[in-house]
């Protein structure tokens, strides 16, 4: 299986997000990766309130994986990628790309969907932090894992061939 389509969101580096090192924060990375994550879901028509209707369950991050390669810091311009990798059972698992953007590049600064093999262009800056993430969908009245709906699967991924 490979992605339906993968999600963009820039966002520009706020001062309170910054350790006293000038450095963007741990926290605030796992903040914007689940962000994007979120957006990603609502744009590709699952927001939380369909998951919890139609599904019957919302996600909730099990295990972050984040690997970081350069710092950013207070005003820097940074574009999120997030595409889903693998869809099973009760689980779900989301990769991630943030790199840095210059000021003069255009933004996207409220999300889209984009084609997932544009994630791949040449023309993207440094790459700051590759992450990945281990969701699981639970029923949010007991908190106990519920296989993922087939439809749901289907909107963010599709058959290799």
């Amino acid at each position: 299986m490979k992605p339906k389509s993968a999600f963009v969101l820039d966002i520009r580096v706020r001062y309170h997000e910054c350790d006293p090192l000038g450095h963007v924060n741990n926290a605030s990375y796992v903040n914007y990766l689940e962000d994007a994550a979120l957006r990603h879901a609502t744009a590709a028509g699952w927001p939380e309130s369909r998951l919890r209707s139609d599904a019957g369950g919302v996600f909730v991050a099990r295990k972050h994986e984040i690997e970081y390669l350069m710092a950013a810091g207070p005003d820097d311009l940074l574009r999120i990628t997030t595409w889903p990798s693998d869809m099973h059972g009760a689980t779900a698992y989301r990769e991630y790309e943030i790199t840095y953007l210059r000021d003069t590049e255009p933004g996207a600064m409220n999300g889209r969907l984009v084609d997932p093999t544009e994630r791949d262009s040449d023309e993207r800056g440094a790459v700051l932090l590759r992450a990945r993430t281990l969701w699981a969908f639970v029923d949010p009245l007991t908190g106990r894992p519920r296989r993922l709906p087939r439809e749901l699967v289907e909107d963010f991924l599709v058959d290799d061939d």
